[in-house]
């Protein structure tokens, strides 16, 4: 007769804000060091450092958890329980300010959050997913202490040392050292000093290396179309629709063992959603022309979160192809609940290389939280702005299109797309969401007189003259 199952304390800590904490360096080389970074961090060949911390807190048996599954800035633990549980969440608040602390010596800003939770298996100590019961404490922001001098890099916090940046001497905080110092394009990767991360695999993924990377955001913008005018990249946030859900019906099939299979291939259709919608828009070599540069750079790639900048003109087609490639890998796994469907949401934002990285990934957050909320995460939906155009808040009236939606769409938008930027100027003189029967009105009447129905009549019908207005900012943007 078997005895009890074996009961654990699992520990998980997390990256909270990451995106916003990923963002907080204003350049591509202090963004893709703290990407490198989380990704060698949470990665489970590298782990030594955090879970030797970690153990020192008791027994020396705590171990990584094989159970959750494995995303950027996620680091599960766990240790057997010794069954009082006053004792358990002492060593297990212990444990997570060891793992914290060994967390931060790479990364000292990253905010971290640590929950921990008890059962025989992962499932049963978290049947809601990744949960937070304890937050422990952060450093205090830089206002509290203004009399020292803040970072030239990240205006964050204090600066500490002077590292040698765009070729001059710069007073920087502790956490743009860790992110500058070895863990950039030139000469870190060619190195091999920059540790696994999400850019790393996907390059190995289309057989090149780390010089077919554009260095900073102004290079990545000028891999755009030759007739176009090369100075503007796209900051794309794409999460998981109904992922909750999902988990939620793992967590009562039963099956003690189907959440991480699920979060296993959750994860891998992620990775294979970024792979093939980079290769949609980065096609073979001999289509290449002079072209070397991968157009997409990932910076976070974790479970079902991925956050790209991609060149603005192919970024549409990006994550068109992305949402795709997500939903028909979903689809294809074999021991989904009954009845559970999953896809994706996106946001894009369109804005010139100068523009604060920070902002853009701030309202591109905003917009795949209004995406999924207007369709209630049961279709696949994409928001977008374009800053130049639209300013740098969302537009009110602007609705999020689903994936039919777009296809739906497709003759119309490359029609409009191939019209002249004055002829597109008229076409927006003409919209007014404020009085949309007169705006619709004027739009048909310009329409019938250019013999150009075919460009205003499908998005009047799906959405009227906001709809119109909303075509209008995305058409040079069409692919």
């Amino acid at each position: 007769m078997n005895g009890p199952a074996m009961r654990w304390v699992y520990v998980n800590i997390a990256a909270t804000r990451i995106q916003s904490y990923l963002s907080r360096t204003p350049d591509l080389k202090g963004v893709r060091g703290a990407s490198a970074w989380l990704g060698d961090t949470s990665c489970r060949d590298s782990s030594a450092a955090w879970v030797a911390a970690a153990s020192g807190t008791g027994d020396g048996d705590v171990e990584i958890n094989a159970e959750a599954g494995q995303a950027d800035g996620v680091f599960p633990l766990r240790f057997p329980s010794c069954g009082d549980a006053t004792a358990d969440h002492r060593r297990a608040a212990a444990t997570a300010n060891a793992a914290q602390t060994a967390i931060r010596r790479q990364l000292p800003a990253v905010p971290l959050a640590a929950g921990w939770a008890t059962g025989s298996s992962y499932v049963e100590a978290y049947p809601d997913g990744l949960a937070a019961e304890d937050a422990l404490p952060v450093s205090p922001p830089v206002d509290e202490i203004p009399f020292l001098q803040s970072c030239a890099t990240c205006r964050a916090d204090p600066a500490v040392t002077d590292i040698d940046l765009h070729e001059r001497q710069v007073r920087v905080c502790a956490d743009c050292a860790a992110r500058y110092t070895d863990r950039y394009r030139q000469p870190g990767l060619r190195q091999a000093t920059v540790p696994v991360s999400a850019e790393t695999r996907l390059l190995h993924a289309l057989d090149v290396d780390e010089t077919h990377t554009a260095r900073h955001f102004d290079a990545l913008a000028a891999l755009g179309a030759a007739d176009g005018n090369r100075n503007h990249v796209a900051s794309v946030y794409i999460d998981g629709n109904n992922l909750g859900r999902l988990f939620e019906a793992a967590a009562t099939s039963g099956d003690t063992e189907l959440k991480a299979r699920l979060s296993e291939k959750v994860s891998a259709a992620t990775r294979g959603a970024l792979i093939d919608a980079t290769r949609t828009v980065w096609p073979r070599p001999d289509d290449r022309g002079d072209q070397t540069a991968v157009p997409v750079i990932p910076h976070l790639v974790g479970g079902d979160d991925v956050l790209v900048s991609v060149v603005a003109d192919r970024a549409w087609l990006f994550t068109t192809a992305y949402l795709h490639s997500f939903r028909g890998r979903m689809q294809k796994v074999t021991d989904l609940p009954a009845a559970a469907t999953t896809s994706a949401s996106a946001a894009i934002v369109f804005a010139h290389s100068k523009h604060p990285f920070r902002r853009s990934v701030d309202l591109a957050a905003e917009l795949l939280t209004r995406a999924k909320r207007e369709h209630c995460g049961r279709q696949p939906a994409i928001a977008w702005l374009d800053v130049t155009r639209d300013g740098d808040q969302p537009v009110p009236e602007r609705r999020s299109w689903t994936l039919e939606h777009a296809a739906t769409l497709d003759p119309a938008m490359r029609a409009l797309s191939a019209l002249p930027a004055a002829a597109r100027a008229e076409w927006g003189r003409l919209c007014d969401p404020d009085r949309p029967q007169i705006s619709a009105a004027r739009l048909r009447r310009h329409g019938r007189r250019l013999e150009r129905s075919d460009v205003v009549e499908p998005l009047l019908e799906h959405g009227g003259p906001a709809a119109v207005a909303a075509a209008l900012s995305l058409a040079r943007w069409w692919s």
